[in-house]
């Protein structure tokens, strides 16, 4: 009679542990004591070892594992590469999430070492290093943090915004594992490099999601927490008029500038400020940003024009296209003609004389500038007695 049933007895699964412990104490020694036919599978065979006690070792032993990586991770690129094409990604992952003290910071320390090139970034975000981090940053110690902060820092700083830039793959990766709240806090608590490459990184998603509705929707609402607190970081740097991080955060806002509601005017005032900016570049970038506030392609185009001229920006539209630099002159006229087209019956628009500043003017923006003129000069010879 065939056997239909076997009892394995708990006591048997003890003793399986103990000789899995035991294979894995012998290939270790064998590894560090057989020798090799070259470098590269002496390299493979340590990296190795390390991968398999993350995968299997003792709380404590997976914490010495990650230390070990970050020593190889620190002394070679190459080193960095076959930790990453051997599998050693996930368990240092898995070592962040639940792992002791100690060894969740071995381990997002060799993860911040990992991320020499846009293709390790790549993998590293595939794996879902950022939604981990992301988890660390609001839950765990500060001392852990401090780490993940660091490693974020490192993979922004090697390649996270080169790797997004025109990449909508990799931006809904990006967005969609929460990385925004990471850029958000290293924005707000980060300094020097951590803060640059984090705007650029910022910078180049919404470059990103301008042109691609799909991720604008789903990463962009302007109600979700995320989205919000990335916003209300960038708006703190240009209002605080940081010059190093400006024009990211500026070309950030200009690049958001579809996302926002009618209601939610707060980034226009800062943005007009910096129309009167000294710095040529400075004042170019917030008048493009703005042009795409009051652009006839922003559905709220006219509640944004409105909200530009009741800010004070016509009088430095005028400064900047009679006197501005050459870099300077031709962006504030686009916007100067966006404003004039939208809201030709404005009182301020002919206070201020802009359809003599239009009149001027000999740049060829067909057929923006001709329109602007045509609809300021119906309007204006209509209401002439009341503004003046």
């Amino acid at each position: 009679m065939k056997r239909v049933f076997t009892i394995i007895p708990a006591a048997a699964f003890r003793k399986m542990s103990a000789q899995l412990e035991n294979s894995i104490g012998d290939v270790s020694w064998l590894l560090r004591v057989s020798a090799s036919a070259d470098d590269r599978d002496d390299d493979l065979c340590l990296i190795w070892e390390q991968i398999a006690t993350l995968y299997t070792g003792s709380p404590d032993d997976r914490s010495d594992a990650a230390a070990s990586l970050v020593s190889l991770a620190r002394d070679n690129d190459r080193y960095g590469k076959l930790i990453i094409e051997e599998g050693g990604v996930q368990p240092l992952l898995k070592l962040v999430k639940d792992g002791k003290l100690e060894g969740q910071e071995n381990a997002a320390r060799a993860i911040g070492l990992l991320g020499r090139d846009p293709e390790s970034v790549e993998h590293m975000v595939h794996a879902g290093v950022c939604s981990v981090f992301a988890k660390i940053l609001k839950e765990a110690p500060m001392k852990v943090q401090a780490v993940v902060a660091w490693a974020i820092s490192e993979l922004a700083a090697r390649s996270l915004w080169q790797l997004a830039k025109g990449n909508s793959p990799i931006c809904r990766s990006i967005t969609e594992s929460r990385a925004l709240l990471c850029f958000a806090v290293l924005l707000e608590k980060g300094t020097g490099e951590v803060q640059y490459n984090s705007a650029m990184a910022v910078m180049e998603l919404t470059a990103v999601a301008e042109e691609d509705s799909d991720l604008r929707r789903s990463a962009f609402k302007p109600n979700a927490p995320a989205c919000k607190a990335v916003v209300d970081q960038i708006l703190r740097i240009i209002e605080q008029g940081d010059t190093e991080l400006l024009i990211p955060c500026v070309k950030a806002i200009g690049n958001l500038a579809r996302t926002f509601r009618a209601t939610e005017t707060r980034m226009i005032t800062p943005l007009v400020k910096l129309l009167d900016e000294r710095e040529a570049e400075v004042s170019r970038e917030a008048s493009v940003a703005l042009a795409k506030f009051a652009s006839s392609d922003n559905y709220l185009h006219l509640d944004h024009a409105k909200a530009i001229i009741s800010a004070g920006g016509a009088k430095h539209l005028i400064q900047l296209v009679y006197f501005g630099e050459q870099v300077v002159q031709i962006s504030a006229l686009v916007l100067l003609c966006y404003i004039a087209f939208h809201v030709p019956d404005s009182e301020e628009l002919a206070k201020a004389e802009v359809l003599t500043v239009l009149d001027t003017q000999n740049e060829i923006l067909d057929p923006l500038l001709p329109e602007a003129k045509s609809r300021l000069e119906l309007y204006q010879s209509r209401g002439s007695r009341g503004f003046h």
